[in-house]
Parts: structure tokens; sequence; C-alpha cells
């Protein structure tokens, strides 16, 4: 009787308990659910951002990811145990400009880091060369880039890649032309090569930045279209800069150098590639510049069944037209103004062009003025598609664009731009289908074996007589 009563007692007891732990359960799942969930495509970058920000080695732990109110932003906890240091938590969020499925909302704004902000310029390098691979796997089937426009042609997983190997050949090759075409118009009048056009090129940079600069601070202009406001201010300035830094080294040095015998050309324009290069440091710092494009739009060109793009970007089609263009130009100036009339009168014969009236100083001076103009080209070419400029990568830049030359035979302008084009495929193709350490030692490689076997060059004589440098 007892035990019946107290079994029944405590059943009754029980269900205001029951009613009261439902009640509990039904709040935490209604806070759970008004709780901000973070978007996967979010998370995945936000998460691939933390191996960045921390030193190699480092333990990364996630604990939980929390997205933000707005759907645009997310949280990252996480335990990291970085080496040398205690393990400890941490706190990374990273806010985008709008939801993962708008337009542009994919593009990274700012990234906090236990409360402290990230410097653009880090900001910059993490999104543009860091987080966009994690971006692009952020489902199975993930939405087209923002920064991407058209569908491009259906190829297989072979044709996609020979076109985008193809178009990055185009892209280096072109540039390499544009400067090989520069050497070429001295050359081709002196037989002496002026080794300075790779550091005037990046005298031109360093104009296009100043350019941007200006645009980013004055206009009112932002973001991605101040930058192509400012490119568009830097093509202004730059062939006027570097016009007139090879005129002035074509009166001073060049001209007074010429025919004098030895190697006097060759090492003065050595020294004058220290000056400019140690000039630039001490003027501008010596840190790289760099623009922020964000992501600069661009077109797909073609796509594969796997998902895999080929893809052109606005500033680098910008570039290889503008480099072509300028490379063509000369070419074509040389082969039918009077400016060209006279180049090819002292070219062949200076002696017998100073009868005939031919100033051979000033059509060399003119020369040197041309090539400073397509030097400027290349300096443009070097920070709309790179996006960066450095007072110590004219040296590298002029030797490949000497290169060239040499390769499409060295005083032929269309050699030079075949030259150009063709060191610019053979580099994209071992980058492609070899190790990208052993590049240039094969490039250098395959350039001496084909002076040995034919020192003209392709399009050059193919049994030159002596000489000059």
């Amino acid at each position: 009787m007892w035990r019946g009563r107290d079994v029944r007692r405590r059943a009754d007891l029980s269900r205001p308990a029951r009613a009261g732990i439902l009640l509990v359960a039904l709040v935490l799942l209604a806070l759970a659910g008004c709780a901000p969930s973070a978007d996967p495509g979010q998370a995945l970058v936000c998460r691939t951002a933390l191996v960045a920000l921390h030193p190699n080695g480092t333990r990364i732990e996630v604990l939980r990811e929390v997205g933000d109110a707005d759907a645009r932003g997310v949280a990252v906890d996480y335990r990291v145990a970085e080496p040398g240091v205690p393990p400890r938590r941490a706190r990374t969020a990273c806010r985008f400009a709008g939801e993962r499925t708008v337009p542009g909302g994919g593009d990274l704004v700012s990234v906090m880091v236990d409360g402290e902000a990230l410097s653009p310029m880090r900001l910059f390098m993490l999104e543009r060369y860091w987080t966009g691979r994690g971006a692009d796997a952020a489902a199975s089937a993930p939405p087209r880039p923002s920064a991407l426009v058209g569908e491009g042609l259906p190829l297989g997983r072979g044709g996609v890649q020979a076109l985008q190997v193809g178009l990055a050949a185009l892209t280096t090759g072109s540039l390499y032309g544009l400067l090989a075409v520069a050497y070429s118009l001295v050359y081709g009048l002196v037989g002496r090569i002026f080794f300075a056009f790779g550091e005037i090129a990046i005298v031109g940079g360093y104009a296009v930045a100043i350019g941007v600069g200006v645009a980013l601070a004055a206009s009112g202009l932002a973001g991605e279209a101040a930058v192509y406001a400012g490119l568009g201010i830097g093509l202004l300035l730059a062939p006027i800069a570097t016009a007139s830094l090879a005129r002035l080294l074509a009166q001073g040095v060049v001209a007074p150098l010429a025919h004098k015998p030895g190697h006097a050309m060759l090492v003065a324009s050595f020294g004058l590639v220290i000056v400019l290069s140690e000039g630039l440091r001490l003027v501008q710092g010596g840190s790289e510049i760099w623009i922020a494009p964000g992501r600069v739009r661009g077109l797909v060109l073609a796509t594969n069944p796997d998902g895999g793009l080929a893809t052109i970007t606005l500033t680098q089609g910008a570039a290889i037209v503008l480099a072509l263009a300028g490379a063509l130009a000369a070419i074509v100036l040389v082969a039918g103004s009077r400016f060209g009339r006279a180049w090819r009168a002292v070219s062949d014969d200076a002696d017998a062009a100073a009868l005939m009236g031919v100033d051979a100083r000033a059509t060399l001076v003119g020369a040197v003025t041309l090539a400073g103009v397509l030097a400027a080209l290349a300096g443009w070419f070097v920070v709309a598609h790179y996006g960066n400029i450095s007072f110590a990568g004219g040296l590298m830049l002029g030797l490949k664009a000497l290169v060239a030359a040499i390769l499409g035979g060295i005083g032929s302008l269309p050699g030079a731009l075949l030259g150009g084009l063709l060191l610019g495929l053979g580099e994209s193709l071992w980058s492609a289908f070899l190790p990208g350490a052993y590049r240039d030692v094969a490039v250098f490689g395959a350039l001496a074996l084909l002076l040995a076997l034919r020192p003209g060059g392709l399009l050059g004589d193919a049994h030159p007589g002596v000489q000059r440098v």
C-alpha cells in the first residue's frame, strides 16, 4: 500500500520535472536556431587563412565557427600551438564584401586576429595569393567567382591546360619581345649592347605606381576603378619619364661611346644599371611597391567538365596588347618612316649615310629615345599585370630581354620580337611540365647551344663576322 502510494507520488512528482526538462530543451533549440550559422564557403576561406597567419610548424585545432548575423563574415575559434610557445586559444574573424551568392560578395575585406586587424598590404597578399584557392574549393560545385565573366568554350582538360599555357607564353613573351626590340634599335645602329633598358623599364614602372597612388589619393573613385584610372595616368607619365631619361643617357653616354674601341659601352651601361637601381632604392626605399587591384575583372576563355578554367584578366589582356602594339609600331616605324630610312641607312653604312646628309648622331639619339618609350611600356606591363615594382627587378628583366634579342638575331627588330615570344613559350612549357627550379638553367643552356650552332640567331646571319659588343 505505502509502496504503491510512494510510486504514484514519485510518478506525480516526475511529471513537472519532465515538463521542465522539455521546456529547457525547447528554449535551447530556439536559441540555437537564432544563432547565426557560418556560411560553409566563408568558413573555409577563413580556415584557409589560419595557416598563413601563423609560423611554419604551428598546430591548429578548430573549435567552432560562428557566422555574423548579416551573413557577411565568420569567426573561427581555435587552439593554436606555435613552435616554442605554449598552446593558447585564438580567434580570427573574417569579413567579406557580402553574401557569397551575391556578385562580389566573396571578396575578403578585413581579417581580425585576436582583435587586431591585418594591414592593407597583408590583407591584399592573403586575399590574392592564399585564400583564393580555398574559396574556389568551398563546395563540390562552387559558384563561379564573381570576378570572372563569360562561359568560355567547352574544351577537354588538355585543351584548357594548353590554352592557359599558351596564354602564359604570350604574356611573358610579349614583355621580353618588347624590350628585345629596344635593345635591337641601338645594336642595329652601332653594333654595341646598351644594357640599361631593363632598369629604364623599372623607372617607368615607378612612374606608373606613382600614377596609381595619385589616383587613389586624389580621385573620387575607389578600389578597382581608382587602380584603372591610375594605370591610365601612368601610361602618360611613364613614357615621358623614360623618354627624357633615355634621351639624356643617349646624349651623355651612348653617343660619345658609340664608336669608341673596346668595351666602353658595355661597361658604362652596366654602371648605369647600378646607378639607376641604387638611385631608385635611395629615393623610393628598398621594399617593393604594390598596387592593390583586388579581384581584377577577368574573362573565362574555356572550361572543362571537371570545373577547370582558362582565364585572362583585363590588365593581362591590356598588357599583352600594349606590348605587341608597341613592338610592332617600332618595327613599322623603322620600315616605313623618314626616321626609319635614316636608321636603316646608318645601320647599313654610317659613313655613306653621312655623305648623303643623314645625321648619324641625331638618329642614334632618336633610336635610344624610342627604345626608352618601349621600356616605359614594359614598366607599365610589369605594374599592371604583376601588381608590383621593385628597384632590383631591372637586371633579370633586361637580361631575359637581351637573351630574346640574341635568340632572334640581335639587330633585327622582327627577330627580336620573335625571340621574345619563343623565350616566353619555352619558359611556360618548362614551368608547366618540368621542375620550375631548373627553368632558367635550361633557358640559358639552350641559348648557349643555339649560339654555338647558329651565332647570328634565328633571323640573323648564319655565319656573322666579328661582332662589336
